[in-house]
């Protein structure tokens, strides 16, 4: 699978570009309706100065569906520019659009990746304490700490069950020591990080390590998996159906930090002033509400804008998506929260540096 790297599509040096979306196809899929979209999308390109995106499209028309046939569950986009860019699949599901202006549409991507959603991850075994860092793209072992004071036939002796209520009994006294000192370790780059850590492993050794752990924030521990002798792929492909708790967690963190800022001047949420801030490179934090479109033009170099009420042929662009690509383009972040958490007639939220 080809999966677009998102600043590649950021600073892509062709001047314009085009790039749709489209939904799960579901099940049962109609093909009636895809090929409806796929036309209504070459209608609309059927204009001399857009003669290479119609032949590029025209021309991987079956590459598209023979892609969107193999994941019918997810969501796809598609990136053209003089060619047939890359793909990629979303967990995530949008309804399908497509945009054609100076830089791809990368608002559902960014919808996906969620500021990239990073985490860890300490799988306690019997015999070993190994930490994992990544995100739901990738994923990669950092430490592995072997127990080797215990015996390798724990398990088939039948005397499996692990307990050290006062560092007595199957638990070696050394074994404990070092839980001890690996959960200060994740504690220490929980607080210095601010990344959440998902605890998973064997019960009985999960429930001993993460007591060391407290009350520490950011610590996921009702996960029932052991990832004992799992691959980094194995382990990727699970770790998926963690993201909801894993977002909860990021979510939950930009609230709180929101409300403690909503009285002060670095927190803004009036979309003239958020488009002035970005054009003089001011914004380090911008939130939006997911799936939304603003539809209008702006300006990025004067912070001039208009909004339309609904988007005008070879004239509107997704405000929001410009504004989101040029906040990344300044090193900033992009964060997704729910629409009931923004004031009222708000488009979007931002903070300020300094």
């Amino acid at each position: 699978m080809k999966l677009v790297n998102l600043n590649q599509l950021l600073f892509h040096p062709k001047s314009s570009s085009l790039s749709f979306y489209y939904r799960p196809l579901g099940t049962s899929p109609d093909p009636s309706v895809l090929e409806s979209f796929l036309s209504d999308v070459c209608a609309q390109l059927n204009l001399p100065e857009h003669e290479p995106f119609l032949k590029n499209l025209e021309k991987h028309r079956s590459t598209i569906k023979k892609l969107l046939g193999q994941h019918p569950d997810r969501s796809h986009g598609f990136f053209f520019c003089e060619a047939f860019q890359g793909y990629v699949v979303l967990e995530n599901t949008v309804d399908p659009f497509f945009s054609l202006g100076e830089h791809f549409h990368v608002r559902p991507m960014l919808e996906e990746l969620f500021v990239n959603a990073e985490f860890m991850l300490v799988n306690v075994s019997l015999y070993d304490i190994k930490i994992y860092r990544g995100d739901f793209h990738q994923v990669e072992i950092i430490q592995h700490y072997e127990f080797d004071q215990l015996p390798k036939n724990l398990e088939a002796s039948g005397s499996a069950r692990v307990y050290a209520p006062e560092y007595m009994g199957l638990v070696p006294y050394k074994t404990v020591l070092a839980l001890r000192t690996i959960a200060q370790k994740v504690k220490d780059t929980i607080m210095y990080q601010s990344i959440p850590v998902l605890v998973t492993g064997l019960e009985d050794m999960k429930k001993h390590f993460t007591k060391h752990l407290g009350e520490s924030a950011g610590v996921i521990t009702h996960i029932h998996e052991d990832f004992y002798e799992k691959t980094c792929v194995q382990i990727l492909e699970r770790c998926k159906a963690f993201r909801p708790v894993v977002l909860d967690y990021y979510s939950a963190q930009l609230k709180d930090r929101l409300k403690r800022m909503m009285k002060s001047r670095k927190y803004i949420s009036d979309l003239g002033e958020i488009i002035k801030a970005i054009t003089q490179g001011k914004v380090v934090h911008l939130v939006l509400p997911p799936e939304q479109k603003l539809w209008g033009r702006v300006d990025l170099e004067t912070g001039e804008f208009e909004v339309h009420r609904k988007p005008v042929k070879n004239s509107s662009i997704d405000i929001l998506n410009e504004l989101a690509e040029e906040v990344i383009k300044q090193g900033g972040q992009v964060q997704i929260l729910r629409h009931q958490f923004f004031p009222q007639e708000a488009h979007a939220l931002a903070i300020l540096k300094g």
